[in-house]
């Protein structure tokens, strides 16, 4: 028996509340997150029992990584944050590093930590120009 931020039994925690988001979504169902749910590694395919169990709180062990893969197609996550969303729940894990910033700032992370490295410097110079045209805008100058 778990409490009722664990994952038997309880809510659930971090990948259930992520794949909640997902569903709460206009248009989304348990059936379309299901049929998107396909791991392009394997072709595995989530069930909507499974995704139902997830919802209740009732699944009791971390999921197999085609699961995860096939979680972050359907719901359009990077892999590294449905990965992270499963290890806080499952193991307890936090990725303290992250901790505290904005969903959509980790959404961000995620997708950068699965792009090609030689593709890096250009997000880099992008974001700096973003900060350098914010700087500017609000009378801030560099040193």
């Amino acid at each position: 028996m778990s409490d009722s931020n664990g994952p038997a039994g309880g809510t659930g925690g971090a990948l259930t509340a992520l794949v909640r988001a997902v569903l709460d979504q206009p248009g989304m169902s348990f059936r379309r997150l299901a049929e998107a749910a396909v791991d392009p590694e394997t072709g595995y395919r989530i069930g909507q029992t499974w995704l139902h169990k997830l919802t209740r709180g009732e699944v009791s062990r971390a999921p197999e990584p085609q699961v995860l893969r096939a979680l972050a197609a359907g719901t359009s996550l990077p892999l590294t944050r449905v990965q992270q969303a499963a290890a806080e729940e499952f193991l307890g894990y936090t990725a303290s590093e992250l901790a505290g910033m904005p969903e959509d700032a980790l959404v961000i992370v995620g997708h950068l930590a699965d792009m090609d490295p030689t593709d890096l410097p250009q997000v880099r110079a992008v974001i700096e120009a973003l900060l350098s045209k914010g700087d500017e805008s609000s009378g801030k100058r560099e040193v």
